[in-house]
């Protein structure tokens, strides 16, 4: 799976009632369904299937209490209703210089650590974003540009 630069941000609102109001980056999302919070893993792993990348997701309580997680789709999932697109073009980003046919990368900093003594690091991401992403994931080191590869830790 492919991480973005950003991740879509699925907002559940919980009334006090047990109803869910559901917005996909603000925009209102299954308004015509009468959703209960029983329904909310189901309503994600539609959504998730649709984009086929990792959200944000919050929940926001009635009594103000706010949770918050990176969600994957499941590996066998299928899309079963459209998510609405954002109303304004993403740009590109572009850039030139680059051989012909090779494949150009775009690497997003999600966090920093400082190496150890001995040269190690080690960083922690949540566990739904690790599992989904560890194989496309490198180190890089900002002053001796060293690349080296995420090995699970244990």
């Amino acid at each position: 799976m492919k991480v973005p630069v950003f991740l879509t941000t699925v907002r559940f609102d919980v009334g006090t009632d047990g109803r869910l109001k559901v917005s996909v980056d603000g925009q209102p999302f299954a308004r015509d369904r009468n959703l209960s919070r029983d329904e909310l893993r189901s309503v994600l792993n539609e959504i998730t299937a649709n984009l086929g990348t990792a959200v944000r997701v919050e929940v926001h309580e009635a009594d103000g209490t706010t949770y918050s997680d990176i969600e994957t789709p499941t590996e066998n999932a299928a899309p079963e209703a459209a998510v609405p697109e954002p109303e304004t073009a993403t740009p590109a980003l572009a850039g030139a210089g680059f051989r012909p046919g090779e494949q150009v990368a775009l690497a997003y900093v999600v966090a920093r650590q400082e190496a150890d003594g001995n040269g190690n690091a080690a960083i922690n991401l949540p566990p739904a974003l690790l599992t989904a992403t560890r194989h496309g994931l490198v180190l890089l080191g900002l002053t001796s540009l060293t690349v080296a590869p995420v090995v699970a830790q244990t």
